[in-house]
């Protein structure tokens, strides 16, 4: 008898991870080294998911080299600009962050919705939308892609504001703006408010998890002071992205010995080579081994790296390893549920 264990997160890939792009105003080899320096520093901060990756002394020393992990670049005219399109090299890449001991994140990644509410000149409150006007979405999500993460803004559209209004918002309730957010079915759900504070702009934000009955806990809060509404923007998605990838990064720094993965279902020579791959693209094992097999049930041992806990977090929100106890074999097992 089986008994899973079943994750409730539903994980988003990030595309291009080791890719970026910048406009240029020429394609001089003077310009296109600085643009590739730049798009080497956010390649890093998307790749750790830490925004102070760049002041790493080991990681210092390597940002003028940046040309020699490069694998590609090209130029496109968009819209009467010219654009500067890099690819990094992956393994290159992750072996630096290695050698730095900072931590690395896969493409695998939360999502997470973000309700912000503010005032107006004439202290009337407003919710940022994803159809913004004022701008202040489009910023978000620019911020947003910068980092790697999913993010996303409600529509704020008849539906939304039937369901929860802008006081609400504001005030951080999180049962009923929880209750509006179970419509985007993300994993994670962010309040958050901007007030004005003598000439300073203040930040508050609180992040919640989706479990059985909603966005029932809270795992992250912040608050924190800023010179300008845009920086404090800018804040929001920096600070709670930095909470992301504290959970589901991987700690180079650090080994946790040896894990089991004891596969109950590879019924195909597909199924075992999907799986093999899989186990070898996650960020948190290395050295990945068959160790036995026998009829429909495979036995894979691999080196852990980073925490333990980092990787069953990854497992349950990618979803592609579900993780059960066999009563009949008395241990944890895995079935397959990926493609093959």
């Amino acid at each position: 008898m089986l008994v899973s264990y079943q994750p409730l997160l539903q994980a988003k890939v990030v595309d291009a991870l080791y890719s970026a792009e910048t406009t240029v105003t020429n394609q001089s080899n003077t310009q296109r080294k600085a643009a590739i320096s730049r798009l080497f520093k956010s390649v890093l901060i998307k790749i750790s998911g830490r925004s102070d990756v760049v002041i790493n002394p080991i990681i210092m020393a390597k940002i003028p080299q940046a040309m020699s992990f490069v694998t590609t670049f090209n130029y496109q005219n968009r819209e009467g600009k010219s654009h500067l399109i890099v690819r990094f090299n992956e393994s290159s890449v992750d072996q630096l962050l290695k050698e730095a001991a900072v931590s690395i994140w896969g493409e695998q990644r939360p999502t997470a919705l973000i309700w912000l509410g503010y005032r107006d000149e004439m202290s009337q409150r407003h919710v940022v939308s994803d159809g913004d006007s004022l701008g202040h979405g489009e910023m978000i999500k620019r911020v947003a892609k910068d980092r790697g993460m999913p993010m996303l803004l409600p529509l704020w559209d008849l539906e939304d504001q039937f369901n929860v209004s802008a006081g609400e918002v504001w005030g951080m309730f999180p049962d009923s703006v929880g209750q509006a957010n179970m419509r985007y079915g993300t994993d994670f759900m962010i309040l958050s408010k901007i007030t004005m504070l003598g000439l300073n702009h203040r930040l508050n934000w609180a992040i919640y998890k989706k479990g059985h009955v909603g966005y029932d806990m809270i795992v992250a809060s912040g608050l924190d002071e800023f010179l300008t509404q845009e920086l404090a923007l800018n804040g929001l998605v920096d600070q709670t992205s930095d909470f992301f990838a504290r959970q589901y990064a991987v700690d180079t720094s650090a080994q946790s010995g040896l894990q089991t993965f004891v596969v109950n279902n590879v019924d195909s020579l597909d199924k075992y080579a999907a799986i093999f791959r899989y186990l070898n693209d996650l960020k948190a094992l290395e050295s990945v081994q068959l160790k036995q097999h026998q009829h429909h049930v495979f036995t894979f041992v691999a080196k852990v790296l980073g925490e333990q806990q980092t990787l069953r977090e990854v497992l349950k929100l990618e979803q592609q390893l579900l993780e059960s106890f066999d009563h009949e074999r008395q241990e944890r097992v895995f079935t397959w549920q990926g493609a093959n």
